[in-house]
C-alpha cells in the first residue's frame, strides 16, 4: 500500500507539474510553485523530485511512451523506419492541432539542456524497436535532424511550410545520417502514406488518451 501510495502521489505531481509548465511556460515556474498548487511542502516535492529538470525528465519519459504506445501496440508488424515515419508525421500534427502541447514542446527545444532530455528518451524508444546503428551515430543523427526540424516546425507559418514537409525532412535527414539512400528513404515514405490520414491519426490519439499516464484531457482534443 505504501509503494502504491507513493506512485500515486508521484504521478499527481507530474500531472500538476505538466500543467503548469503547460500553461505557463517551463522557465516560468518554480518547484515551489508546483508544491502549492500540489498542496504539499517543497521539501515533499524534493523527496519525489529533487530538482525541477528530474520532474520533467519523468514527464518527457511519460509522454514520449504514451505518444509511442500506439505504434508499440498497432504498428509492430511495420519495420523501425516505418514506425518511426508514422509517428513523426502523427505527433507534428498532434502539436499543430493543441496550441497548448506545441508551447509546452517548444519551451524544450528552446533549452539544450532539455532538448537533450527529449533526446534521449526517444533514444530509448529508437533502440527498442530496433534503429539499428551506432549509439553515437544515432544520438548524433537525432540532434541534427530534430533540432533543425523542430526549429523550422516552430516558424512554419512564416515560413509557408506544410506539417507534412516538415515531418518527411526530419525522417530523411535523421536516415541519410544513418548510411540510408534517398530512393529507400523515398520507398519506406511511400509506404507509410496510407497510415498518414484523418482515420489513422485519429486513432492515434484515442490511443494516447487511453494509455497516458498523464492527463491530456486540457491539452490534447480528440
Amino acid at each position: 500500500m505504501p509503494r502504491r501510495r507513493n506512485t500515486q502521489r508521484r504521478m499527481e505531481i507530474v500531472n500538476t507539474a505538466f500543467r503548469l509548465f503547460a500553461e505557463q511556460g517551463y522557465a516560468n515556474v518554480q518547484m515551489k510553485d508546483i508544491a502549492v498548487a500540489c498542496d504539499i511542502s517543497k521539501s515533499l516535492l524534493q523527496h519525489y523530485f529533487p530538482k525541477k529538470i528530474v520532474l520533467l525528465s519523468t514527464m518527457l519519459n511519460e509522454l514520449t511512451l504514451s505518444a509511442f504506445i500506439y505504434s508499440n501496440e498497432q504498428l509492430t508488424m511495420l519495420s523501425a523506419h516505418q514506425r518511426t515515419m508514422i509517428q513523426m508525421s502523427f505527433v507534428l500534427r498532434m502539436l499543430d492541432e493543441n496550441p497548448t502541447m506545441e508551447h509546452f514542446i517548444q519551451d524544450i527545444f528552446e533549452s539544450p539542456e532539455l532538448t537533450t532530455e527529449m533526446v534521449l528518451v526517444t533514444l530509448d524508444w529508437l533502440e527498442a524497436i530496433g534503429v539499428e546503428g551506432e549509439a553515437a551515430m544515432i544520438r548524433y543523427a537525432l540532434n541534427f535532424a530534430l533540432s533543425g526540424g523542430m526549429a523550422v516546425f516552430f516558424k512554419r507559418k512564416i515560413l509557408r511550410a506544410s506539417v507534412g514537409m516538415i515531418s518527411e525532412n526530419i525522417d530523411q535527414a535523421f536516415y541519410l545520417l544513418l548510411g540510408e539512400n534517398t530512393e529507400k528513404i523515398d520507398q519506406i515514405y511511400l509506404s507509410t502514406a496510407k497510415y498518414n490520414t484523418d482515420y489513422y491519426y485519429q486513432q492515434f490519439i484515442t490511443h494516447l488518451h487511453r494509455h497516458a499516464t498523464i492527463d491530456l484531457s486540457t491539452e490534447i482534443k480528440i
